[in-house]
């Protein structure tokens, strides 16, 4: 999961929709949120389905990300997309399904700070269909919170009061809670002992994300298996070819540039990369000539 920057949102929503601004499309949706105020959770929902104006800003989430998913990093490609609510709009459930909010956070459905693109692999739940387990994956209305964590209410547009126990990809700390090996499997970065609420981020944001889905693991070892070639392959050049001190660092400005190129925001599982040279790095003996490369990561 890459940090997504929505500092630039407005600007991006007014390059992508020259006819309209951000603004107007703000102006809009206050007025669909004043439209719910007095409804039932069935009069919401009815009228949700009939005014999904959130779809509005599709391209701007999608240019935000470089047109990957917000949770998994899989490309736009990979399958369909949905505008998410990150705080489900309906109904909000815990980990173990016990209802939280009966309304949800109906408050922010219009909200576009809350708003995030996610694959239907993400947002649906479903089951891996490459695997012969039954359990059940998928982010659906689950948004669960700390035991000890109060409870946001209606007009709370921030929610600070909360501790969700869901990675959220607008924000920078949260991104660093999980982690990727050489399979392309994901793990905490934090074990239960180094820091419990971290480690209990990252186990429930990889079920409710899915982000252990095999095709998406298999994608991300084939990215860890790209930057593993061209490490092995400015190596063994500078091992065994007896290059001059310029060609040395002509190979290694060559292998930065790939492994830069390959942390772009438009590519995919970029963090994999970054757990990639994270890895690498703690051997200065090996790799001595990559321990700048950090500087100049995207």
């Amino acid at each position: 999961m890459r940090y997504i920057d929505i500092s630039d949102f407005e600007e991006t929503f007014n390059r992508l929709n020259p006819d309209t601004t951000f603004k107007e499309w703000v102006n809009v949706a206050s007025q669909h949120l004043e439209n719910i105020r007095l409804l039932d959770a069935r009069g919401r929902s009815d009228y949700w389905a009939k005014n999904n104006y959130w779809r509005e800003l599709y391209s701007t989430l999608s240019e935000l990300s470089g047109h990957k998913c917000w949770y998994s990093e899989s490309p736009e490609n990979s399958s369909e997309w949905e505008i998410e609510h990150y705080r489900p709009k309906a109904q909000s459930k815990n980990e173990s399904g016990v209802v939280i909010r009966e309304d949800g956070y109906w408050w922010l459905s219009y909200y576009w700070k809350n708003l995030r693109l996610a694959g239907s692999l993400v947002n649906k739940l479903r089951k891996d269909r490459f695997e012969n387990n039954k359990e059940v994956y998928g982010k659906g209305n689950y948004f669960p919170l700390d035991q000890n964590s109060l409870i946001a209410g209606p007009e709370d547009y921030i929610c600070t009061c909360e501790t969700s126990l869901l990675i959220d990809p607008i924000n920078p700390s949260d991104v660093t809670l999980i982690s990727f090996d050489s399979n392309g499997d994901v793990y905490p970065t934090y074990s239960e002992e180094e820091n419990l609420l971290n480690n209990k981020k990252a186990v429930l944001s990889i079920k409710f994300y899915g982000l252990d889905h095999s095709p998406i693991q298999r994608s991300r070892s084939k990215i860890w298996q790209k930057c593993e070639s061209i490490l092995e392959t400015t190596n063994n050049y500078i091992k065994y070819h007896n290059p001059t001190q310029l060609q040395i660092n002509l190979k290694i400005s060559e292998s930065y540039f790939e492994l830069v190129s390959l942390t772009k925001k438009s590519e995919p599982y970029t963090m994999v990369v970054k757990c990639f040279i994270k890895e690498k790095t703690k051997d200065k003996n090996s790799y001595p000539w990559l321990e700048n490369i950090n500087t100049v990561l995207q």
